[in-house]
């Protein structure tokens, strides 16, 4: 309904009566109540809805002029059309709220919104006092990853330290870390092979990856670092510390590969958040072990090298 403010304002009437009449005749208004014991009911006027079904119904209500002067229709006031509106009013802030969602499939959350906010950008021009606000599980994974920018240099940090306190040596801790680019590089070939994209539960199951590659890295270094403390001589203690310290890695490589295969391979319901992570760490470890037991005694012989056995001068 849309009213004529002239025509209003000329015969004396205003919004307020004319929001009262259609109120009354379509919805209903209290004109009076009764008492039943202690409850109070209201008494609820409407017209039937033979007269209040049509638009010609709507515009035949009858308005009353002020000072008994007559009695108008509300289609001699306003205009009575039928109009498709909004059939929820969601609000957030204070402020009208309008969602409009959508589901990927085939592609990778960053980059389909990036292209989105670009042509809306172009091809969307916004009155005054409208803005695009793009959230959901995009505004999450912002969220998150600025989290992650944060905790993982952090992390790292940590490990680097404990490292450090570990072995007494900068060199050997920065060969344990030097390691993770190519540890977590199974986990990229995994989640292409598998046909996935990079997430927050995928970023979790790098950190998981990391945490695996550094105590395999520990395990065989300590070995190594044992063997020429006791005089064996380099070449020997690399290739005695891998052989000896093959078995805890694989063990705990199977543990975590295994016992993850399933959520890995499964499409079930619910497997978009868990199937990323599980792919990860099953591509993880494989290349973790792999290059654990095959570069990381490379890097230690070199490490090695001019580090004298502790006891000595």
């Amino acid at each position: 309904m849309l009213p004529d403010r002239v025509r209003l304002a000329r015969l004396g009437l205003t919004m307020a009566e004319l929001d009262n009449a259609v109120q009354t005749a379509l919805g209903g208004g209290t004109v009076s109540g009764f008492y039943e014991g202690e409850r109070r009911f209201d008494l609820t006027l409407r017209f039937a809805r033979p007269y209040r079904s049509s638009v010609e119904d709507v515009g035949a209500v009858p308005l009353a002029l002020p000072d008994h002067a007559g009695i108008v229709r509300i289609a001699d006031v306003a205009t009575v059309e039928v109009r498709e509106g909004a059939s929820r009013i969601s609000r957030e802030a204070g402020g009208r709220n309008v969602a409009v969602k959508a589901n990927l499939l085939g592609r990778d959350q960053g980059s389909f919104v990036a292209e989105a906010m670009a042509r809306v950008a172009r091809d969307v021009p916004l009155p005054p006092g409208y803005r695009i606000v793009w959230g959901g599980q995009f505004e999450n994974q912002q969220r998150a990853m600025k989290r992650l920018a944060v905790i993982v240099p952090a992390s790292l940090l940590g490990i680097f330290a404990l490292l450090f306190w570990a072995f007494r040596s900068i060199r050997l801790a920065g060969l344990i870390l030097a390691m993770l680019p190519f540890n977590i590089a199974g986990g990229f070939f995994a989640l292409g092979l598998a046909g996935l994209h990079l997430s927050i539960s995928a970023a979790v199951g790098f950190i998981a990856v990391a945490g695996i590659s550094v105590q395999n890295g520990v395990i065989l270094l300590e070995e190594v670092v044992r063997l020429v403390d006791n005089g064996a001589s380099l070449l020997r203690a690399v290739t005695e510390g891998a052989v000896s310290r093959l078995r805890p890695i694989l063990m705990t490589a199977l543990m975590a590969g295994l016992g993850l295969l399933p959520a890995a391979l499964s499409h079930a319901i619910g497997s978009e958040t868990q199937r990323p992570f599980a792919v990860v760490i099953v591509g993880g470890v494989i290349s973790a072990t792999l290059f654990t037991l095959t570069l990381l005694p490379l890097m230690a012989w070199w490490g090695l090298r001019i580090r004298k056995p502790r006891g000595m001068g």
